[in-house]
């Protein structure tokens, strides 16, 4: 059975950064072309989405090495209705 997640989403470039909360954790995701990353679990909403940009500045800047600029902050938006995560540990 689905049930909705409260969660968060924003954009890294061309990574999207997804947060879905549920009961007292949250889950991060890193998602790119090919590329799923799946961060440490966070007991803060605040918290996760920290995470989530962290892991997305180190996987471009410096796993990838590419030359975009530093984003500081990113606009952080509620998962809608309609919008699903399907996801398995």
């Amino acid at each position: 059975m689905f049930r909705p997640l409260r969660g968060y989403k924003a954009r890294y470039h061309y990574l999207n950064l997804l947060v879905s909360c549920d009961f007292d954790h949250c889950n991060v995701f890193v998602l790119g072309p090919d590329l799923v990353i799946q961060g440490v679990r966070q007991f803060d909403e605040a918290k996760a989405r920290e995470h989530a940009l962290a892991v997305a500045k180190t996987y471009i800047h410096e796993e990838k090495k590419e030359d975009l600029p530093v984003l500081e902050t990113v606009e952080w938006q509620p998962l809608g209705p309609g919008e699903w995560l399907n996801w398995r540990p």
